[in-house]
């Protein structure tokens, strides 16, 4: 697994793992909030044996660029995975992709389906309805005076745990994983809050344009989120025409941590 930094049209500089051969299909791994690409470390040895892994830091995560003059919203995120296969030269390529990644993903899928393989989703909230607990969570970290508070290693880790089934997999390292790549600088501070700063209707497409979408898709979600309820997932299913859903057993919003080999065994069945 190799790092490299791309640069885009517009300048940004994206850090990326790349693994696998280039004469493979490529498989891109869009991660969400408040990740890195770093998520996908667990699935990306075994799925570069058969594709072409490009797994990229969105914009304002991990070691990418973080710029402060532009909104993190549905229009820059979507335009940033079509700006990134555009750089990598991928005329069409399967996506996936989990939280802010999957709305992203899904208002690609919408507005560029031409450039896709196959799309799978999970554990997102493609509608602004948002569960009240999530939304009351991400109202707290909107705030700026408690900004400092949540980006605590102490207070970030009790929120941190409320996204897995397995309480126990939340080690220090873990925290350090998600959290140093904030913390570590003033940039990253500030994108803490900019990349959640935008209201959740500027970050969904509505269900008349998910219903638009047909690239073969696979929903895979774990069914213990309490942010994001299998609910969800079962109204997507609904929504987007050619989508099968499977529910992962024993694990809650990040379950490339906590079931990584059952969904490289659903990946590779699907792609």
């Amino acid at each position: 697994m190799e790092s490299r930094f791309i640069q885009l049209n517009n300048k940004l500089k994206i850090h990326t793992l790349v693994a696998g051969k280039a004469v493979n299909p490529p498989l891109v791994l869009i991660h969400g909030w408040p990740s890195s690409c770093l998520l996908w470390r667990h699935m990306i040895k075994q799925l570069s044996q058969k594709f072409y892994i490009l797994a990229p830091d969105l914009p304002g995560y991990g070691k990418s660029d973080k710029p402060g003059n532009r909104p993190y919203d549905l229009n820059f995120l979507s335009g940033f995975i079509l700006d990134f296969f555009d750089a990598m030269d991928l005329e069409k390529a399967n996506l996936v992709v989990h939280d802010i990644g999957g709305m992203a993903g899904l208002s690609f899928a919408v507005r560029h389906r031409h450039r896709l393989e196959k799309l799978v989703i999970m554990n997102t909230s493609p509608y602004s309805d948002w569960h009240y607990i999530f939304s009351f969570v991400i109202f707290l970290l909107k705030q700026p005076l408690l900004t400092p508070f949540f980006l605590n290693k102490t207070i970030f880790k009790q929120i941190l745990s409320k996204g897995f089934y397995n309480k126990s997999i939340v080690s220090s390292d873990l925290v350090d994983l998600f959290l140093n790549h904030w913390i570590n600088s003033l940039e990253g501070k500030k994108a803490f809050s900019q990349t959640i700063a935008v209201p959740q209707i500027h970050m969904v497409e509505s269900s008349r344009n998910l219903r638009t979408i047909d690239s073969p898709t696979l929903i895979l979600w774990g069914k213990k989120d309490v942010f994001f309820p299998i609910r969800i997932a079962q109204k997507l299913q609904q929504d987007i025409p050619n989508s099968q859903l499977i529910g992962i057993d024993k694990a809650g919003h990040f379950l490339q941590e906590e079931q990584p080999e059952l969904i490289n065994q659903a990946l590779m069945a699907f792609l």
